[in-house]
C-alpha cells in the first residue's frame, strides 16, 4: 500500500447510484475521504491518476466471503483473502462466521476484527453465528455480539431447522436491529439430524431427495421473519422456487433481501459433467430453469444484490472424489469481470444496476452504508474502484492471489476488469499488482 495525503482522479467516468451522479469529473481525495467531485479540478501536491476513458465507482462491497480465519488458514487467511479482494476491485468484504472456532461470541469476534485490522487490506466486517456453535440448538448472545460489531447473525451453511428457534432469533434481530441472514441451503448435519428423525418416527419413512428443502425454508423463514416484523437477507438464491416466494413476500411489504452469486446465475447442473468438483457448491447448480429464473430475479430487483460466496478450499481437498470434496468454490478475483462480460454485456442487467448492486444496495442492506461505504458521498471514506471496461483477459488460476484455486471458470475470457483499487488514502492494488506498504 502506498498512502497519499492527495490523489486526484481525473477525467474518469464517475457512475455513483447513491448520489445519482454519472458522468465524466474528477475526484479529489484529501486525509483519505472524499473531497470534491467536479470538473477540472486544480490542485497542488496530489498523486494524479488518469482515468481518461476508464469507470470510476464506489469500492465494491462483498458481503458473503469465507476467509477461513481462523482454523483453516491453510485455505485461505485474511492477508491472502483481502489481497485476493482488492485484486478484484473490492474495497469491503463481510466475512461469515463458519470459522474453527465459530464466531459466536463476542470475544471470539473482537479478537477476529483485531487481527483484520492489522492484516486486511480492506475494510473487513464479520457476521457471527445464530447458534451456538453453529449447532441449531441455543441462541447466541445477540444483543452482546452486535455491541461487539456482528454486521448480522447467520448459521452460514446451516439452516435453523427449529421454528421456535428461527423465530426468537428474529424476534432479536427486531430489537437489536441486526439483519438476520438465515442459510437456506441443506447441510450435512441437518441431512443427518433429518435422517435421526425419520428413523425415531417410523421405519419407512422417506427421506426428501437431497438439496431440495431451499424453497421451504424460504418460505418459512420469511413467514417468521413477517410474523416479528424483523430484516431477513437471503442468502445465495438458487431456485425458481425461492424467486418466485421473495417475490411475493416483497409485494405483501415483508422487509426481505436477498442476493445471488455469480455461479448461480452462471452454471447450471450440467457443469458438473465437465468441471468435477470445483462446481460441487451447496446450493448445488440447479436446472436451466432455475437459472433463468434467478437472472430474471435478479434484473427485476426480487434479488437485491450480487455477492460471490468466496469458499476457498485446498487442492487436496478439491481433488478427492466428488462425493467426498468439500462444497464450495473461490470468487473474489472474477466476480467483476463475470457480472460485466456476461450478465451486462448481454444486456440482462444495465451496468447502473450491476455496480448498484455490488456497491450501495449491499451497503445499505448491511448498515455500512452510515460509515460512508458504498457511495462517493463528499466527506466519507475515500473507498474507489477504478475498472476498465474494455479490457480483455483470461481467467488463470495461477495468478491469483487467493491461496486456493478451486475456480469452476479457470480458462473463461473475460471483458472488464478492475485496474485499481483505493482504500482511504492507499492504493491497495494497480493494474493488477497488490501495492505493499514501502
Amino acid at each position: 500500500m502506498i498512502n497519499y495525503k492527495k490523489i486526484l482522479i481525473k477525467n474518469g467516468n464517475v457512475l455513483d447510484i447513491a448520489n445519482k451522479k454519472a458522468g465524466v469529473f474528477d475526484v479529489l481525495i484529501d486525509s483519505s475521504r472524499i473531497k470534491k467531485i467536479s470538473k477540472n479540478i486544480d490542485v497542488k501536491d496530489a498523486l494524479v491518476i488518469d482515468a481518461k476513458d476508464k469507470l470510476v465507482v464506489p469500492g465494491l462491497v462483498d458481503v458473503h466471503v469465507h476467509l477461513r480465519q481462523p482454523g483453516q488458514e491453510y485455505k485461505e487467511d485474511i492477508y491472502t483473502g483481502s489481497r485476493a479482494a482488492a485484486a478484484g476491485g473490492f474495497t469491503t468484504v463481510v466475512a461469515e462466521p463458519n470459522t474453527c472456532p465459530p464466531i459466536d461470541t463476542p470475544s471470539r469476534l473482537i479478537q477476529l476484527l483485531k487481527i483484520a485490522k492489522k492484516e486486511s487490506i480492506v475494510n473487513y466486517y464479520s457476521k457471527s453465528a445464530m447458534t451456538a456453535g453453529l449447532n441449531g440448538y441455543r441462541l447466541v448472545n445477540v444483543e452482546n455480539l452486535k455491541f461487539a460489531g456482528a454486521r448480522a447473525i447467520s448459521d452460514d451453511g446451516h439452516p435453523v431447522s427449529g421454528d421456535r428457534l428461527m423465530f426468537n432469533a428474529l424476534k432479536k434481530g427486531k430489537e437489536y436491529d441486526i439483519l438476520v441472514n438465515p442459510h437456506c441451503e441443506e447441510s450435512e448435519l441437518y441431512r443427518r439430524r433429518q435422517k435421526e428423525k425419520s428413523k425415531r418416527k417410523s421405519s419407512d419413512t422417506v427421506a426428501n431427495p437431497p438439496y431440495t428443502a431451499e424453497g421451504r425454508f424460504v418460505m418459512r423463514d420469511i413467514e417468521l421473519a413477517e410474523k416479528a416484523g424483523a430484516r431477513i437477507h437471503i442468502s445465495h438464491v438458487s431456485l425458481a422456487q425461492s424467486v418466485n416466494e421473495i417475490a411475493k413476500a416483497k409485494e405483501r411489504g415483508v422487509n426481505v433481501t436477498a442476493e445471488a452469486t455469480p455461479h448461480h446465475l452462471l452454471l447450471s447442473e450440467e457443469a458438473i459433467k465437465e468441471i468435477g468438483t470445483n462446481a460441487k457448491v451447496n446450493p448445488p447448480l440447479r436446472s436451466k430453469e432455475d437459472v433463468e429464473a434467478v437472472r430474471r430475479g435478479l434484473a427485476n430487483g426480487t434479488i437485491d444484490i450480487i455477492a460471490s460466496d468466496h469458499a476457498p478450499h485446498s487442492a487436496k481437498e478439491k481433488s478427492l472424489p466428488y462425493n467426498k470434496a468439500p462444497f464450495g468454490l473461490i470468487g473474489l478475483e472474477t466476480t467483476l469481470g463475470l457480472v460485466l462480460t456476461y450478465l451486462v454485456r448481454p444486456g440482462i442487467l444495465t451496468l447502473q444496476q450491476a455496480i448498484e448492486k455490488m456497491t450501495i444496495l449491499p451497503a445499505k442492506i448491511f448498515g455500512l452504508d452510515k460509515f460512508g461505504i458504498g457511495s462517493l458521498t463528499p466527506g466519507t471514506r475515500a473507498d474507489i474502484t477504478v475498472i476498465d471496461m474494455k479490457k480483455k483477459w483470461k481467467v488463470d488460476v495461477n495468478k491469483f492471489f487467493s491461496k486456493a484455486r478451486n475456480c469452476p471458470f479457470d480458462g473463461w475470457k473475460l471483458q472488464g476488469k478492475a485496474i485499481l483499487t483505493i482504500v482511504g488514502n492507499k492504493i491497495v492494488m494497480k493494474d493488477g499488482k497488490i501495492i505493499e506498504s514501502i
